[in-house]
């Protein structure tokens, strides 16, 4: 009996040992898909930004987003950012906005701060401000659920 006991024993532990770094290389798998697949939405939703492709850019919008802009307006609704959009889409402008910081949360959501600075020449405006960007998985879809931004001094 107790040489059965120890060799059930010796079976589980090697088990467990290879059952765990593979679980564990699994979830880095994922991990690293999932962070692929965020990468990819954000190089998507900035094309359509720059490209002003309204529909597109409030597809990566949830239905329950809020926005608050770099000089305090608060959009507590998608109908109300898609207003702001379709505004600043009226001008020709430039924008730059590399990424300070990312976070992935288990790929449910994710948080991504920009260095955002738009510039449009023919009304003599500049702005620049940090854009905290918080996005949901949404029926396998990052959408952006919060827009805040934070003014810099302009450069």
């Amino acid at each position: 009996m107790r040489k059965w006991y120890a060799a059930a024993m010796a079976a589980l532990g090697l088990a467990v040992l290879l059952v765990v770094p593979g679980t564990a290389g699994a979830e880095a798998d994922e991990a690293r898909g999932c962070e692929r697949h965020f990468d990819q939405a954000v190089a998507d939703f900035d094309a359509v930004f720059l490209a002003k492709d309204l529909p597109a850019v409030m597809a990566y919008y949830h239905d329950d987003a809020v926005q608050i802009g770099a000089t305090g307006a608060y959009r507590p609704n998608k109908a109300a950012i898609e207003a702001n959009f379709t505004n600043l889409f009226k001008y020709d402008f430039t924008a730059t906005f590399p990424a300070v910081k990312k976070t992935i949360d288990a790929c449910r959501g994710a948080t991504l701060v920009v260095d955002f600075t738009i510039a449009i020449p023919s009304v003599n405006f500049k702005q620049h401000f940090y854009n905290a960007l918080t996005f949901v998985r949404d029926r396998g879809q990052w959408k952006i659920i919060l827009d805040v931004s934070s003014p810099l001094p302009v450069v």
